[in-house]
């Protein structure tokens, strides 16, 4: 990193915190793609998960500023950013996957945006696949807290229900009062979490298009399907657990159900007798984490049940600071009616 001038220190600190397992092969592209942008007052952390490949090692000759935390095991995505967000002393903390080729200007762009309007706690950057096409102009939830990733082409900055860990910037402050990413997520739709419960805390989570990333997205996670199945389903009927209403998140677990069984079952029926289906999606795309087999669900459920007392706990102190209720955020558009 070059030497930061009296204006570069003027600006807010950006803690820039990266997780990595076995991504050597990854790392070069991404550390010297952020060695080049505009921002200077920064700091890296990458906490990595144990890796065997050499990581630590190339970082450590290459990129010897870069602040290093080893951890004894995989502990996945979300303890691991916990971790590098005690460690950092930022404003704000940006998550950057391991996987990602950053623009030069990238931090520039949200940083004067989210810093002019503390009602802001949460920005993503517009993730580019590498030929240029959109992965991902930010995620959306439905009324049942299903999760979709659109895709749609942007020009313009507008909220999102939930911004993708891929690259996320958040107020630090904001991240400790939400205490951090659920390390029971251990990997999958931590970032959506969070996210939903800075808006029902009455912050904005906006996209800014104007930072762009480039993301080869689920380089680590191909690796591990099954695993990254069963906490993607578990996560998701977690989150209808502690985000809804008490009364609410019932019925939506219910009405989750019986939805998704038959459309699961229309799909089916479709392949069976015509070979194909007209159930698609065309602003949003499925998440990331792979379709749950009979199997997973089952393990899914049963994980709910014996976590049933933690996450409980964890409805009751959403609920107890909560200033937007559900239908506030349906009328907000924060939760949307999507159409398959």
């Amino acid at each position: 990193m070059s030497k930061k001038s009296f204006q570069d220190i003027l600006l807010p600190k950006v803690s820039v915190i990266i997780v990595n397992y076995n991504g050597k092969h990854l790392l070069s592209k991404c550390l010297e793609s952020l060695s080049t942008i505009n921002y200077k007052n920064l700091e890296v952390i990458l906490v990595d998960n144990n890796s065997t490949d050499e990581s630590i090692e190339f970082v450590t000759k290459n990129y010897p500023s870069i602040i290093l935390l080893k951890l004894n095991k995989n502990k996945g995505f979300a303890e691991p950013n916990n971790l590098g967000a005690k460690l950092a002393k930022g404003e704000y903390l940006l998550f950057l996957n391991n996987d990602t080729v950053v623009t030069e200007n990238f931090i520039d762009e949200m940083i004067k945006v989210i810093d002019n309007d503390k009602k802001i706690a949460i920005c993503q950057s517009l993730l580019l696949k590498p030929d240029g096409s959109i992965d991902s102009s930010g995620d959306f939830l439905d009324d049942l807290g299903v999760v979709y990733n659109s895709k749609t082409k942007i020009d313009q900055i507008r909220e999102i229900s939930s911004a993708r860990g891929a690259s996320m910037l958040i107020r630090s402050d904001v991240f400790k009062e939400l205490n951090g990413f659920d390390e029971k997520f251990f990997v999958s739709f931590e970032d959506v979490d969070i996210c939903w419960r800075a808006w029902i805390l009455g912050y904005r989570v906006l996209v800014i298009p104007t930072s762009t990333v480039f993301h080869s997205g689920g380089s680590t996670i191909k690796k591990i399907k099954s695993e990254i199945a069963f906490h993607g389903f578990k996560n998701q009927l977690a989150m209808k657990v502690t985000n809804f209403e008490p009364g609410l998140s019932v019925k939506k677990m219910l009405l989750f159900f019986c939805t998704y069984g038959v459309r699961e079952l229309k799909i089916w029926l479709d392949y069976t007798i015509s070979g194909s289906t007209k159930i698609s999606s065309t602003e949003y795309e499925d998440n990331i984490a792979p379709k749950p087999s009979f199997r997973i669900i089952a393990k899914s459920i049963l994980w709910i049940i014996s976590n049933y007392g933690y996450l409980l706990k964890k409805q009751r102190k959403i609920n107890k600071n909560r200033v937007y209720s559900t239908a506030v955020l349906k009328k907000m558009n924060v939760l949307h009616n999507v159409k398959q």
